[in-house]
């Protein structure tokens, strides 16, 4: 059966921190298990990305927040610290938490769920602990990495919470799809070996092919 992953998409996103991740698991080319995306915004309305690029979601939040998806992922974008807007997609978040499910975010969804108090018993990380702590409702310094990378926080569920801060969205997509069962670890490695370190042999590798000598 195919993976099931629904995309929460802000108004201001950031583009490039879901785009690998998503096209990874449209494309089923490096990918080992196949995965249908459901792209949702919180009114089912277009949204306008930092870059200026319009997106068209799948559905509005509330239409889809009760299926079954094997993984919430929240994109950054500017609006996370805005009126409450995305208020239904944490709420979302935190049911998936309770659960024991899947739930990832980076930038400034990572801020707003430390806001919602969802970080506090779990490890994570995120742009910058000072902007997290500006969110009166986070108590999670304890819990906080310093992290170049992904971060991979297990809940008391038994579910996961991936982090990653806005400069890591190679990072984010491996963990991801590493965590989905899309790719396993060896091949997570070959895969971040390419798009993260520019080194060719990494897509050679995933291919099962020899890296040419000349």
């Amino acid at each position: 059966m195919a993976l099931r992953v629904l995309v929460y998409l802000p108004e201001g996103m950031a583009d490039w921190e879901v785009g690998y991740l998503m096209s990874e698991l449209r494309q089923r080319e490096v990918t080992e298990r196949a995965a249908a995306i459901t792209v949702a915004t919180a009114t089912g309305g277009a949204v306008t990305s930092m870059g200026g690029l319009r997106v068209a979601p799948d559905a509005a939040l509330a239409d889809v927040a009760d299926e079954p998806f094997d993984a919430l992922v929240l994109c950054g974008g500017t609006s996370w610290f805005g009126d409450g807007v995305n208020g239904a997609a944490l709420e979302l978040a935190a049911r998936r938490k309770r659960d024991g499910q899947l739930v990832a975010a980076i930038c400034g969804a990572v801020d707003a769920m430390g806001g919602a108090g969802l970080l506090d018993d779990v490890d994570h990380t995120g742009n910058e602990l000072a902007q997290l702590e500006k969110w009166p409702n986070y108590h999670g310094r304890a819990r906080f990495a310093i992290e170049p990378h992904a971060v991979r926080g297990r809940t008391r569920a038994g579910g996961t919470i991936v982090t990653a801060g806005s400069w890591a969205p190679t990072d984010f997509a491996a963990a991801v799809m590493e965590e989905l069962g899309a790719l396993s670890r060896e091949r997570a490695g070959l895969w971040l070996r390419f798009w993260k370190d520019r080194d060719v042999s990494g897509i050679y590798g995933l291919f099962g092919m020899d890296v040419p000598t000349s």
